[in-house]
């Protein structure tokens, strides 16, 4: 589990206003993206109105005959 970002030269943390006034928007910018990339990702926040968490998958294909299609 790796807590800060600062050490990988392939990731950074941004961030925006809005959407709405008031509000922050932030995202993982990964790149170049590689093998050892893959894994599950977390992102922990909190301010005076309470505390949110969400998390996402990194799948790293070699061709995209392995990408699953769904309709």
């Amino acid at each position: 589990m790796e807590l800060l970002p600062g050490d990988r030269e392939n990731l950074a943390i941004q961030t925006r206003g809005g959407p709405e006034k008031h509000e922050v928007t932030g995202w993982v910018l990964i790149s170049p993206l590689s093998k050892e990339d893959a894994g599950e990702y977390e992102c922990h926040a909190s301010n005076a109105k309470g505390e949110a968490t969400a998390s996402a998958k990194i799948h790293i294909v070699e061709t995209l005959h392995e990408i699953a299609l769904t309709k």
